[in-house]
């Protein structure tokens, strides 16, 4: 029986649904479109991060995910549909091919440096598809990898890995070079009408997160006000993004 609604990780539950570690990427027309381009979207990345080094920071609604901490680091183009618009006008060729894949409503680089774990956690909902296209891999497993659930793969340059990002995963460079990966969302066909829903959902999550961590006030709240909180949140977003869409950030 199909899934007719999605998962979502609003005050930090364990993932219930039943969706698999990792998707056949076979089955998903868009991965070609990433995998035979993976030098353009590597190109333009790397030159995009060289140009403007500023906009690679720490992955920011929790900079302790990584191990030694700070060391994960991500430069966005799109965020749950907010648009990085400055970031997109230097990657016209990377930005011309994401906006061909219906869907997508997230894409980064992600950086890994030497000697580093990304810590396990898990997503914020089930509603899409969790793909990483490594564009620079040190090493092979045993020393760079990523771990779903219980299953682990290594990145292999150019070739897509996708996976269910609310299951508990983990990743780590234990090599003396950085990972480099592009990691993109892209909302599964099931859900593809509500894809403006399943964007304020996960965008009032990372709100809260990043309010939890400064202020301990919070986390005492009852269960029934940080809900409250959280659905504020989620409808004030629901209205804003299309607005957001349009302006340079």
């Amino acid at each position: 029986m199909a899934q007719t609604t999605p998962w979502y990780n609003m005050l930090g539950e364990r993932y219930s649904g039943d969706q698999p570690t990792f998707y056949d990427s076979d089955g998903l027309p868009w991965v070609k479109t990433l995998e035979d381009n993976w030098q353009v979207f590597r190109d333009e990345l790397i030159a995009l991060s060289e140009s403007r080094p500023q906009q690679l920071r720490p992955y920011y609604i929790n900079k302790a995910m990584s191990f030694p901490p700070r060391h994960w680091k991500t430069m966005g183009l799109y965020f749950w549909r907010f648009t990085m618009h400055g970031n997109c006008k230097r990657c016209p060729k990377t930005v011309g091919l994401l906006e061909s894949i219906p869907g997508l409503v997230s894409a980064s680089l992600s950086v890994l440096e030497p000697g580093s774990n990304i810590n396990p956690h898990q997503g914020d909902t089930d509603a899409v598809y969790r793909c990483h296209l490594p564009l620079s891999v040190p090493e092979p497993l045993p020393n760079c990898g990523l771990q779903v659930g219980t299953d682990i793969r290594g990145w292999e340059e150019g070739r897509a890995l996708t996976f269910c990002d609310a299951q508990t995963h983990t990743a780590w460079n234990h090599s003396d070079r950085r990972r480099l990966v592009m990691i993109i969302d892209v909302v599964r066909p099931e859900f593809i009408d509500r894809q403006h829903g399943v964007c304020a959902h996960v965008l009032a999550s990372s709100v809260i997160q990043m309010l939890y961590q400064s202020s301990s006030l919070l986390n005492r709240l009852p269960g029934l006000l940080k809900r409250g909180l959280y659905h504020l949140f989620r409808g004030l977003i629901y209205l804003y993004l299309p607005i957001q869409r349009r302006f340079a950030l």
